[in-house]
């Protein structure tokens, strides 16, 4: 009896200690950086001096209108007033190997799921060290939080690094 009563204690714990924030910016249902295997970093890119999309290769879609089928439906995306968005963690590495990690690149740690970048090595055939480095020092509080185990728990899929 015991033992299925730690197993369903176990099973109710909340799988998540440190809930993401949401990231102001994104318009994708809950605007948590965490729904899908690529988009985990919530980071400024609406400001209109930003070289994300120089580095990245994409169009901005800052500032148009969101339709994904949910309650967000008529938002502005990334608007100057909530400037920022859940990107890729492919593009973040690009975005930093192009322009540096300097005071252009702007994460918001609290929506930002840093434990599962630090736990993937490659998204899309990009590597991720660029962005490793750089979120280990703008979001040290974050990044030291993870600990080793998050980096144990990883395995490769296709193109990305997916946690257990």
């Amino acid at each position: 009896m015991w033992g299925y009563l730690l197993i369903s204690v176990f099973v109710l714990l909340p799988q998540d200690a440190h809930p993401l924030k949401p990231c102001p910016g994104d318009t994708r249902g809950d605007k948590r950086c965490n729904h899908d295997p690529t988009h985990r970093v919530c980071a400024k890119i609406g400001d209109p001096s930003t070289s994300f999309w120089r580095f990245t290769g994409q169009s901005s879609w800052c500032g148009s209108i969101s339709d994904y089928g949910d309650n967000n439906d008529g938002m502005q995306r990334c608007p100057a007033s909530s400037p920022t968005w859940c990107i890729c963690k492919w593009a973040t590495a690009k975005w930093i190997k192009g322009e540096g990690c300097n005071e252009n690149i702007q994460f918001d740690c609290e929506a930002t799921d840093v434990c599962n970048l630090k736990a993937s090595y490659k998204d899309f055939d990009v590597d991720l060290k660029p962005a490793h480095d750089c979120m280990m020092i703008k979001c040290k509080n974050q990044w030291d939080a993870c600990g080793q185990a998050a980096e144990k728990k990883s395995y490769l899929n296709s193109d990305h690094v997916y946690l257990k």
